[in-house]
């Protein structure tokens, strides 16, 4: 028998923090205003598997890892930390190019993998993500639950993930939004990027 109170509490904690936008926002909408539907898609792929894994971790005492190793939890934040000012800085050269340029330019070295690894590496940065699986999704987490209950909660975080960012990259890969991104695309960009260094910053400075 599953135990739906614990997994009710887990996708309202989990809404809560993916509506605040953050680097896999960032990362998702970057695909879909600059590569279109497919790519944005298969980045989200690549979020929901590190968000799954993250919670699969926390069933299984992330929270108690990080206490026994807290080198660990600071070379995941340095790392992060710089993948997030890299990715901005990313933002920010791209920001002049106009869509058709960018897309022309990229088409080349850029492929559906690429993505899927942008939407992995983001997420594994992302050292948000991991407070969040680490702090409030373990305390919400069911303990001592039977087995269905537990797959269930992995399940869940994974269907989640998909459905929340799979809705952004499919609202921002078509109609108005995207036709709006376009006539503003160098400030659109320049705040993406700067919005990712601050994540980076804030990251390495907390």
């Amino acid at each position: 028998m599953i135990d739906w109170g614990p997994l009710l509490n887990i996708a309202a904690l989990w809404l809560l923090g993916a509506i605040s936008p953050g680097p896999n926002f960032m990362a998702v909408a970057h695909q879909a205003l600059n590569h279109g539907r497919s790519y944005a898609l298969t980045a989200v792929l690549g979020v929901a598997l590190v968000s799954t894994m993250w919670a699969t971790a926390s069933l299984f005492g992330l929270a108690l890892i990080f206490k026994a190793f807290p080198v660990t939890q600071l070379i995941l934040r340095l790392a992060g930390s710089a993948y997030l000012v890299w990715l901005g800085i990313r933002f920010w050269r791209m920001a002049g190019r106009s869509p058709r340029e960018s897309v022309a330019n990229e088409a080349a070295g850029h492929s559906l993998s690429d993505a899927f690894r942008a939407g992995l590496a983001t997420n594994l940065s992302n050292v948000r993500s991991i407070s969040f699986y680490s702090s409030a999704f373990a305390a919400a987490a069911p303990s001592h639950a039977q087995t269905a209950t537990l797959w269930a909660t992995v399940v869940l975080i994974f269907l989640l993930a998909m459905s929340w960012y799979g809705t952004v990259a499919l609202l921002l890969s078509t109609g108005p939004l995207a036709s709006a991104y376009r006539q503003r695309k160098l400030w659109i960009d320049r705040m993406s990027g700067t919005l990712m260094i601050y994540f980076g910053v804030r990251l390495a400075l907390s």
